[in-house]
């Protein structure tokens, strides 16, 4: 298995989460590191908007390839919800606007924020925030 988990017991989100990135990276044959995982239990909508977002990750990566290693962290608290993600890609040709404007809406609908920094060459970083 490529995947490399550095956090344990995680909650009903995590679990599921890292489910998802290990199968994702058996099939893929990209690494996944996972930092962070919700130890906490996590409104469902929040965390399904967290997955859907980064199932639309990792659609994005299987869609325009070159990624090696991908990078999540998802950490839950009193200040809320935060993801983050980070990939070594080519970065994607089609604007983040069009490619995560489903998961930038479902954020925001929460009253949360997620932002895509795309690094033509150099990789992407998704990064967002959702009030508990």
């Amino acid at each position: 298995m490529v995947m490399q988990l550095y956090v344990t017991e995680p909650d009903a989100l995590g679990s599921t989460l890292e489910t998802l990135a290990q199968e994702w990276s058996a099939r893929t044959g990209v690494v996944v590191e996972i930092w962070a995982l919700p130890r906490a239990p996590v409104p469902g909508e929040a965390g399904e908007v967290v997955r859907y977002t980064i199932r639309t990750v990792f659609d994005q990566i299987e869609t325009y390839g070159g990624t090696r290693r991908l990078s999540i962290a998802v950490t839950s608290g009193d200040y809320g919800l935060r993801l983050t993600i980070s990939h070594d890609g080519e970065g994607f040709p089609v604007p983040a606007g069009e490619r995560f404007a489903v998961p930038v809406a479902r954020f925001a609908s929460l009253r949360g924020k997620l932002t895509v920094n795309d690094v033509h060459g150099a990789g992407t970083t998704i990064t967002g925030a959702i009030p508990l």
